[in-house]
């Protein structure tokens, strides 16, 4: 199973430079073999940026398209994801650097309590440098 964090929706929904990676990642995490994960945060991240870019019927509709995909879960915040996203963002935020947002590390800490997902998928060079924590690859396309 992948993480498919929020850099890779929005790359796909606008057509961004790596479209065709984002897509390629979809892809491959809505079948039975892989399947994906995205978190609640996914869908804020995605839900916000699509408002304010478009408007509000199209982040409707871009988070309906979310939800629809056969083998992509969302995982629920909980209380144990939330204070061990925490610690990760404790321990990898690095002002100038590496500014692991809110967001990322609850990306980062579900994947990482999820026990099927081995790999988190995104764009976003804040997660440079974060690679095999607790066995999940790091995948900065």
């Amino acid at each position: 199973m992948i993480f498919l964090d929020s850099w890779v929706w929005l790359e796909y929904v606008f057509s961004g430079e790596k479209t065709e990676a984002a897509e390629a990642v979809i892809q491959r995490a809505n079948t039975a073999d892989t399947g994906g994960l995205i978190a609640p945060t996914v869908i804020t991240e995605v839900s916000y940026r699509v408002r304010r870019v478009e408007d509000n019927a199209t982040a409707t509709e871009t988070v309906q398209a979310i939800h629809d995909f056969e083998y992509i879960e969302s995982l629920p915040l909980v209380d144990e994801i939330a204070e061990y996203a925490a610690e990760l963002r404790a321990e990898y935020y690095d002002p100038g650097e590496r500014e692991l947002s809110y967001a990322d590390a609850i990306h980062l800490a579900t994947a990482i309590v999820h026990d099927d997902c081995d790999a988190l998928y995104t764009g976003d060079p804040d997660f440079g440098g974060i690679d095999g924590i607790d066995g999940i690859e790091t995948v900065v396309l």
